[in-house]
């Protein structure tokens, strides 16, 4: 297992476009409504500011830890994955290597969007607070890296992409990424606090905030991570079945 995640880093390195995707969009998205907020307070008790810079570092996130399942579904079907089925490799051991490896592409954006927070908004935290963000931002992606490798074991490659971006601009959406849930419908804000996106969110928002995140929002989160995780592998022996 331990070559098998190094051969995939490798190949995550050598390609680094999707990287580079995920940060455009969330970094330019953050300048334009964070411009447009002027000083506008604070939600949920944490800086405009602030609240966006978590809210377009999760929405990048979850555009790179989904991004896998597009890749994952180009390697079905160019038969890659029917020589990962003749190895030793568990289908277990498959889904968490490439899990780990996409939520790696969480880690960009929670960077950039972060630097460009501090330089052009004057965002400010101590030490801890930062590498306590990236690190439990990219910890909470894993979750949607499963979701995104269950859409690419399952789908073919010319509905993954549409399917995933979707379920990004859905999750985002409905988890009070764009709008804060404090402002939405009571239907919709009650839906939102079931949602993984949003106890995703909620990690950074905590953060920023000084609070250590709610006991109920990380078991929430770790009960849609065993979901996913689950439906990946599910999806992986699965699709050895068909063939």
């Amino acid at each position: 297992m331990r070559a098998y995640l190094i051969f995939e880093l490798r190949r995550l390195i050598r390609e680094p476009r999707m990287a580079i995707f995920t940060v455009v969009l969330p970094v330019l998205i953050y300048t334009i409504s964070s411009g447009s907020s002027g000083d506008a307070g604070q939600v949920g008790g944490v800086d405009v500011a602030a609240y966006l810079m978590v809210s377009m570092a999760a929405y990048g996130a979850l555009v790179g830890a989904l991004s896998v399942g597009i890749a994952v579904s180009q390697e079905r079907a160019n038969g890659w994955l029917r020589q990962l089925r003749i190895t030793p490799l568990a289908p277990t051991q498959v889904v968490a290597v490439k899990a780990l490896l996409a939520s790696l592409l969480a880690i960009p954006p929670v960077v950039s969007v972060g630097l460009v927070a501090a330089f052009a908004n004057g965002v400010s935290f101590s030490a801890g607070q930062w590498v306590a963000l990236v690190v439990l931002m990219w910890l909470g992606s894993l979750p949607f890296a499963a979701f995104g490798l269950a859409l690419g074991f399952t789908l073919p490659p010319q509905l993954t992409q549409p399917v995933s971006m979707l379920g990004v601009f859905g999750l985002a959406f409905l988890g009070g990424l764009f709008v804060p849930v404090a402002v939405m419908p009571h239907v919709l804000a009650s839906i939102a606090t079931w949602l993984p996106s949003n106890r995703f969110a909620e990690l950074g928002w905590s953060v920023v905030a000084g609070q250590a995140p709610p006991v109920g929002g990380l078991a929430i989160l770790a009960a849609w991570a065993l979901v996913f995780g689950a439906l990946a592998a599910w999806a992986y022996r699965r699709s050895a079945a068909l063939r």
